[in-house]
């Protein structure tokens, strides 16, 4: 399932975490995807859990709005493979707070969870663990500590700049 990568107006790479932008896409609260080693986008959706490409993705969103696309500057491979490898552990889309349960999860607890069993870092700097009791808000990936914005763009305009 290796696919080449894809080619942006900004290099994506492994590892790498775009967030959509509130919007009516995103049910107004954002939503988030880590980049697996195969360059697919993984993520838990309401419609399930997902392996897509980046157009697959791109497709989901409407035109308006906008996608940011995060850094972690260090175990981006790690991280990576933990999303590519754990995606089929997602059983329902439910906003469950038990951060060590796969089964109920949703974008945002993914992407947590995947910095935690990778690095064993809470992405979002508030000392939690995978024993904690929590809700991870979009804006706490959106806005953690320990990730670089690499760039933003519009949707519209990502959709012009997708090379198949």
């Amino acid at each position: 399932m290796n696919s080449v990568p894809i080619k942006t107006t900004i290099p994506i790479q492994p590892g790498d975490i775009i967030y959509s932008s509130k919007s009516l896409s995103t049910l107004l609260v954002g939503h988030c995807a880590i980049v697996g080693q195969d360059y697919h986008i993984y993520h838990s959706h309401p419609k399930g859990a997902f392996s897509d490409t980046l157009k697959q993705f791109i497709s989901r969103h409407k035109n308006k709005g906008k996608i940011t696309l995060l850094r972690s500057p260090h175990g981006a491979e790690i991280i990576a493979k933990w999303a590519q490898e754990n995606i089929c552990e997602v059983q329902n889309y439910l906003f469950h707070p038990q951060l060590g349960n796969k089964k109920m999860n949703y974008c945002s607890k993914f992407i947590w969870q995947a910095y935690w069993h990778a690095l064993e870092e809470d992405i979002t700097g508030n000392d939690l663990t995978i024993k904690s009791i929590k809700l991870i808000r979009t804006p706490y990936i959106r806005h953690s500590p320990y990730l670089t914005e690499i760039g933003t763009w519009r949707i519209v305009d990502l959709r012009k700049s997708i090379i198949n």
